[in-house]
């Protein structure tokens, strides 16, 4: 797997949707490894971030990088984003996004999209804990395929775990959930 910044992208989506895109410029990426990562007998593979502060388990080799963001006028200051992509191109991430205005910023953001799913018509979002946080699931189709993403508020930082699957690999990436959203631990 190559990183590129088309890789960087998909995962970024959720954490640049709070700093409007009229308002944020691209983000520096500093990539510290990638295809990183052996898998378990288990079949996972354990991945701490670098600068994040959070472990989680992937089905497959990760990148892990820190996207700063450098206009002012993002809500978001840096972002500490782990990925990784399975052989049947399931992919999977997890960003920490740092808000610029502290618990506020980050309350507000997370408030946002709480009304977002609430007044979706499709109805494929659900409130829940999350590691006794308060967090939000969603599913949503995407061109080709799903998209299944649980964002959590955490002190002023939000989390955003996702999987990005075809519409073919949906049984495959919905047996993975389970273990990948379950793994989260932050430090």
């Amino acid at each position: 797997m190559n990183f590129s910044r088309a890789n960087a992208t998909w995962l970024l989506v959720a954490a640049i949707t709070f700093a409007t895109a009229a308002e944020a410029a691209a983000p520096k990426i500093t990539l510290h490894r990638q295809d990183a990562g052996e898998l378990g007998d288990d079949g996972w593979a354990e991945a701490t971030s670098t600068l994040g502060g959070y472990t989680v388990k992937f089905p497959a080799k990760f990148n892990d990088y820190t996207a700063t963001h450098e206009d002012p006028k993002s809500a978001i200051e840096k972002s500490d984003v782990m990925n990784a992509v399975t052989l049947q191109k399931i992919r999977f991430g997890v960003t920490r996004a740092h808000f610029r205005g502290g618990k506020a910023t980050a309350r507000a953001a997370f408030n946002k999209l709480k009304a977002v799913a609430a007044n979706s018509p499709e109805k494929h979002a659900k409130l829940m804990r999350m590691n006794n946080y308060e967090a939000i699931e969603q599913a949503f189709a995407v061109k080709g395929g799903m998209t299944i993403q649980r964002t959590v508020l955490v002190d002023e930082d939000m989390f955003t775990l996702l999987i990005l699957f075809s519409t073919a690999q949906e049984a495959v990436a919905k047996r993975l959930a389970p273990t990948f959203f379950g793994s989260l631990t932050i430090q």
